[in-house]
């Protein structure tokens, strides 16, 4: 639609638009700025020409300015603006006394007829869910490395097999001073022979504004740290020695190579800890794919029992769970409750819990699904019907209250406040966005009528098992000065509105044909 639309509007993007867009993103950039190769290969590997990628790009930057256009008509006056700001910043001043079901579970006495009542016409609800105990055999690389035996010798051949694990790569401490022309760079050369200083050329001459200021000076680094170029170079001279002007894409470099650190191998005590568990993790590895294999073989020939005989594996038994349980692992549970294992008494698959656990288990024992006793649900039933009448009780008495304190009569309010054990809250001044009370209760509060001549009363139930009487005192509004935020996020709603409006319409207006069979 807003293609059809930009191209009876005239809309377009030049050329200028696109190319900036594309030379922005980056990922078609490689050190920072923009490749056209790695742009091309990128566009190939994702299978789309670069023609069909302009044309998609060319289409967003023009659908954008038309959503730029009709949201930049979106307007707000001052007096919309006041109107919505003295809302916002309203605030209201209240008080109100709270009534909780559970201080008054007393009150209400529930009726033995009512309970089993209620259990004849819910016994669908009281049902409880099959369960099954299984029992299984476990496979931990954490108990196959307990049996693992470590020796010197073990230890003393690999520390020699894995010499460049155990080995500190050679590092080169050196300066460079970065210029763009190779004849500076000669002249500085020149200069250095005659004695001037290395790091007063640099903080004089180089470009690279992250060393210039230290002479030049780039620290340590191994091989990798830098481009080819430069690095080969560092790495083929003495110490002390300043190279030739070297090039790279950054310009041209005369290095100075300070320091080399050549490369250690830790000794063999100091290893001797990080050997053994490296060792240790081996020969699990060795073991963890043969001793699956046989587990698995093994549990589909023979009983568990037999199977943890001959693997010197422990036979477990679970508790009874239910099929949502958390307690296990859901790979468990779902092996459990598999056809092959709860109807055809098969023992199960190996069960890979984690690269570090394999199970295999088979059913202990299954207790089907069944309808609760009533003798079993009898007390949950009566808890049940005592919140539902204590929640009633609490409504009435939040509802006597709000009547009596409308007609004035603070005498018997009084008398009811203090039977109940209730007492009034004084929250006191609140914005909408405030946060000194439950949220609900806030929306309440400026959910009410604005009083006219002294004060309202509103009784509301919270939940289940809150209600609440309210007493709203008194409403004032701030005189602030304009709100700059405020007005730039109701714009933005407005905008978008607008903008929705503008495509609903269109989509009435457009002839759109959806093909099903292509769906």
């Amino acid at each position: 639609m807003l293609a059809q639309l930009a191209d009876e509007s005239d809309y377009a993007t030049t050329q200028r638009e696109l190319q900036m867009l594309i030379q922005s993103n980056d990922v078609f950039k490689v050190e920072g700025k923009f490749s056209i190769d790695r742009y091309k290969d990128l566009l190939r590997l994702n299978g789309i020409s670069d023609v069909e990628y302009e044309r998609i790009q060319t289409e967003g930057l023009t659908q954008n300015q038309i959503k730029r256009n009709f949201s930049d008509s979106a307007f707000l006056t001052p007096s919309a603006l006041k109107r919505i700001q003295s809302l916002n910043d309203q605030e209201r001043k209240f008080s109100h006394i709270m009534l909780n079901t559970k201080n008054y579970i007393d009150e209400v006495k529930v009726n033995p007829e009512s309970v089993k009542e209620f259990f004849d016409e819910n016994k669908q609800v009281f049902l409880e869910p099959q369960k099954v105990k299984v029992d299984f055999v476990e496979l931990s690389t954490k108990e196959i490395a307990k049996s693992i035996k470590v020796n010197d010798d073990d230890l003393s051949n690999l520390y020699e097999d894995e010499q460049a694990r155990f080995s500190t790569e050679e590092e080169r401490k050196a300066q460079h001073i970065l210029v763009e022309s190779e004849g500076l760079a000669n002249t500085i050369i020149t200069q250095l022979k005659q004695g001037e200083s290395f790091a007063e050329l640099a903080a004089k001459h180089s470009q690279d504004t992250g060393s210039k200021d230290s002479g030049g000076d780039l620290g340590f680094f191994a091989m990798g740290a830098m481009v080819p170029e430069f690095e080969a170079k560092v790495f083929a001279m003495k110490e002390g020695e300043v190279s030739s002007p070297v090039k790279t894409d950054f310009g041209y470099h005369i290095i100075k190579l300070n320091k080399i650190k050549a490369s250690e191998v830790k000794s063999f005590e100091s290893l001797r800890s990080e050997l053994t568990k490296l060792y240790t993790e081996r020969e699990v590895q060795k073991s963890i794919y043969k001793l699956t294999e046989q587990l698995s073989n093994l549990s589909y020939e023979e009983d568990l029992e037999a199977v943890a005989n001959q693997m010197d594996l422990e036979l477990r038994t679970s508790e009874f769970f239910t099929q949502d349980t958390k307690e296990h692992d859901a790979k468990f549970v779902a092996a459990a409750y598999s056809d092959e294992v709860l109807n055809k008494g098969e023992s199960s698959k190996l069960i890979e819990l984690s690269k570090d656990k394999f199970v295999v288990l088979r059913i202990n024992e299954r207790n089907p699904q069944r309808e609760k006793t009533f003798d079993e649900v009898k007390v949950e039933i009566a808890k049940h019907l005592s919140g539902l009448l204590a929640k009633t009780f609490i409504d009435n008495v939040a509802d006597k209250i709000t009547a009596l304190l409308s007609k004035g009569d603070t005498t018997t309010v009084q008398k009811l406040m203090e039977k109940y054990q209730l007492t009034w809250k004084d929250v006191g001044w609140v914005k909408r966005s405030s946060r000194e009370e439950n949220t609900g209760i806030i929306n309440i509060v400026f959910s009410l009528p604005k009083p006219n001549d002294g004060v309202i009363y509103d009784a509301q139930s919270l939940n289940a098992e809150q209600s609440i009487v309210l007493k709203l005192s008194a409403i004032r509004v701030s005189n602030n000065v304009p709100n700059n935020a405020l007005s730039s996020v109701i714009l933005g709603f407005e905008s978008e509105a607008f903008f929705n409006s503008i495509l609903k319409t269109l989509h009435k207006d457009i002839d759109i044909k959806i093909f099903s069979d292509r769906l």
